[in-house]
């Protein structure tokens, strides 16, 4: 409770981020959470994954490996590895301070997951960030002139250099929050989508369903759905190139 409105209390008397246990039924079960007095943006992400579970897939079987590109404080990793228990998991975030609270999160729930500190991009580069007041909608921008107060530079990497890294054939569940610029990443230089099995995000356009649906086209999904919170789901129905299969219960 203390949390939840510390931003209209002194700092100096309670702080500005914690560590707090929440307790939730099967299979979450008990997490440990460092979280920021930051405007809401921590607790709005909390309430997004472990309050209303957006995230709450029931995938058969479950995929092996789940990459989270716009890891942002680990919240969704977390959620993710209670989920799936076997899955390998990789995070991919590129601002200095959410990627110190995603390792101290990851590091509190006991999750071995891999963390690249850089955007997801089109290709391998520099990308510029635009720093938005809240913590979770930081976004690439067009490249500036100069870096000023607002905009920052990241290192960037695209999806296919990220494979290589992490030595994956496939993904089995790709979650993609990166505030605006999945458009630019289904659209060019997306060949890598063929690697996909089940891809759920978050699109921040009007036309999201049909420009989906020509993603899911192109590179074989089924046609997209919405699922709570505003997600989008594409999912195929034969996974890893063999005979297994998934289905949503």
């Amino acid at each position: 409770m203390i949390w939840t409105y510390s931003t209209a209390l002194p700092a100096a008397r309670v702080g500005r981020e914690w560590t707090i246990g929440f307790r939730y039924p099967a299979p979450i079960g008990n997490v440990r959470l460092r979280l920021r007095s930051n405007g809401g943006a921590d607790a709005f992400v909390h309430s997004e994954v472990f309050e209303h579970e957006y995230y709450r897939l029931h995938l058969r079987p479950p995929p092996a490996t789940i990459l989270d590109l716009g890891a942002n404080i680990g919240l969704a990793a977390v959620y993710f590895a209670r989920l799936f228990p076997a899955a390998r998991i990789a995070c991919v975030e590129p601002v200095p301070e959410n990627l110190r609270m995603l390792r101290q999160n990851l590091e509190l729930n006991g999750v071995d997951a891999e963390v690249i500190s850089a955007a997801v991009d089109v290709e391998d580069g520099v990308s510029h960030m635009h720093c938005d007041a809240m913590a979770y909608a930081h976004r690439i921008v067009a490249a500036a002139e100069s870096v000023t107060a607002d905009r920052f530079e990241v290192p960037a990497l695209g999806m296919p250099s990220i494979l290589e890294r992490l030595g994956w054939r496939r993904i089995g569940l790709l979650k993609v929050d990166i505030e605006g610029h999945e458009r630019s990443l289904l659209a060019e230089r997306c060949e890598w989508l063929h690697l996909v099995d089940i891809m759920c995000l978050e699109y921040h356009y009007e036309d999201g369903e049909r420009e989906l649906a020509r993603v899911a086209e192109r590179f074989g999904f089924d046609s997209p759905r919405r699922l709570s919170g505003g997600i989008w789901m594409l999912s195929r129905h034969a996974t890893g190139g063999g005979d297994a299969r998934h289905r949503e219960c």
